[in-house]
């Protein structure tokens, strides 16, 4: 038979059970708050135009383990326009235009380095985790910009090899890719092929800044730019639902 009421009303005495129902129903609430929560792990705003799509992909960098990923191809999106974006950086770079450089990126203003004009007149990029700051990957290198913008069209995502890996990334057993932020954040999976390693990372996942401070695995917190602490996740949000479930308790004894 279908239960037209919740379980624990059908399993209670009815005194009981009326008693519990708005503290347990306003747990409900805090349950679902804490879940959206989860979803939103990461700092704002970000670089290339990605915050604008957030709403859509957020969920892939704030999720480990994960198995989705952006859409094929959206690095290229009209409002995104990652690789000219670059170029467009470069150019400012070049001409020693800061502000420039930041609309390039697609921000008001640029905190620590993005763009790194070398010697033999090739540039390297620096790209940091968009939850907490953390430097995880500075391409090309070992390659010529052509070919790196080149793989990484073909595969329909940012692509990137051993030489431009950071050592905030790690590499889990099953090939997922995150990164070392205290809550890691979800950067895409590594493939072999031909050349060796391939790590094929969702953009919107490394479109951060540097963060004031980046605290790796084991610290107290990953303190992210401009939006401070990150929000409930994982066992952080199991123990604040457990807390407002003993608030919540303590008021229906009361009640």
């Amino acid at each position: 038979a279908k239960l037209e009421q919740p379980i624990w009303q059908a399993l209670l005495p009815g005194a009981m059970a009326m008693r519990l129902a708005w503290p347990l129903a306003a747990l409900s609430s805090v349950n679902l708050f804490v879940a959206q929560g989860q979803m939103q792990c990461l700092a704002r705003p970000l670089l290339y135009s990605v915050t604008s799509w957030l709403r859509r992909y957020e969920h892939i960098c704030c999720q480990v383990p994960q198995t989705y990923a952006e859409h094929w191809g959206f690095q290229a999106e009209n409002d995104i326009r990652f690789f000219s974006r670059l170029e467009e950086m470069k150019e400012a770079a070049e001409a020693g235009d800061d502000a420039a450089l930041a609309t390039a990126a697609g921000a008001s203003e640029l905190n620590g380095t993005h763009v790194k004009l070398l010697d033999d007149g090739s540039v390297e990029f620096t790209f940091y985790d968009s939850q907490c700051g953390l430097p995880l990957f500075v391409a090309p290198r070992g390659r010529s910009y052509e070919d790196w913008k080149a793989e990484s069209l073909s595969h329909g995502w940012p692509s990137f090899r051993n030489a431009e890996v950071l050592d905030g990334v790690h590499v889990k057993e099953d090939g997922e890719v995150v990164s070392k932020c205290q809550q890691p954040t979800h950067l895409g999976h590594v493939f072999l092929d031909a050349e060796g390693d391939r790590y094929c990372i969702d953009l919107i996942c490394i479109a951060g800044e540097p963060s004031i401070v980046n605290r790796t695995a084991g610290g107290n917190e990953s303190i992210m730019i401009q939006t401070g602490k990150a929000l409930p996740r994982g066992g952080e949000a199991s123990s604040f639902v457990l807390s407002i479930a003993t608030l919540l308790a303590a008021a229906a004894i009361h009640f």
